[in-house]
């Protein structure tokens, strides 16, 4: 984790744990036993962030919304960082590549620029040695094979970058089998050539 994101607690004098407390006290949440609620309590409400009634006051709603700005902003630039500055772009362009229809499994072939940003996050943080332009090859492989099958058993354009398997909790990536395939098969012409 980035020493950055300790500067807004730093800034405000708060404590993970009190960020954690106010936020359950805005939400109307039961504080779990990972913290000290008493504690928490008693401190929060010295620093003038909750009432005696354990509700926020002005100071404790300000520096809740400014850590959550903070938060999503740190989470674009991240994104951005990751995925280049032409980042929608190409997630479009790779949205693009699926057909715009349900497939026969019922679900929706293209997902979200907004849930695809975040796969692609995950993605390139995996597989650094893969780029866009390999990216986009093997999704429109994926795609013309599964287009002659008649998209039958074909994945979403979200679970082809990254699919959890509920049960055994294993993540998989067929956009990253897809790649490498294309980079095997390049290894394999230059051996013969």
């Amino acid at each position: 984790m980035s020493h950055q994101h300790w500067t807004p607690l730093i800034k405000w004098n708060v404590s993970p744990n009190q960020i954690y407390f106010l936020d359950c006290c805005r939400s109307n949440i039961q504080v779990t036993k990972i913290i000290n609620q008493d504690a928490e309590r008693i401190i929060c409400h010295a620093k003038g962030l909750i009432d005696e009634n354990a509700k926020l006051t002005n100071k404790g709603a300000m520096i809740l919304n400014e850590y959550e700005t903070f938060i999503v902003k740190t989470k674009k630039k991240v994104a951005s960082e990751v995925l280049g500055s032409d980042m929608n772009e190409r997630i479009n362009e790779y949205r693009n590549i699926w057909p715009s229809k349900r497939l026969p499994s019922g679900e929706l072939a293209r997902q979200s620029v907004t849930e695809l940003k975040d796969k692609f996050v995950w993605f390139f943080k995996t597989y650094p040695e893969y780029d866009w332009d390999l990216i986009l090859d093997a999704t429109d492989e994926y795609n013309d094979l599964y287009e002659k099958k008649n998209y039958q058993y074909m994945v979403t354009s979200s679970y082809f970058i990254k699919k959890t398997n509920p049960q055994t909790k294993e993540v998989t990536s067929k956009l990253a089998d897809c790649c490498q395939q294309i980079l095997d098969e390049l290894e394999n012409q230059k051996n013969k050539a």
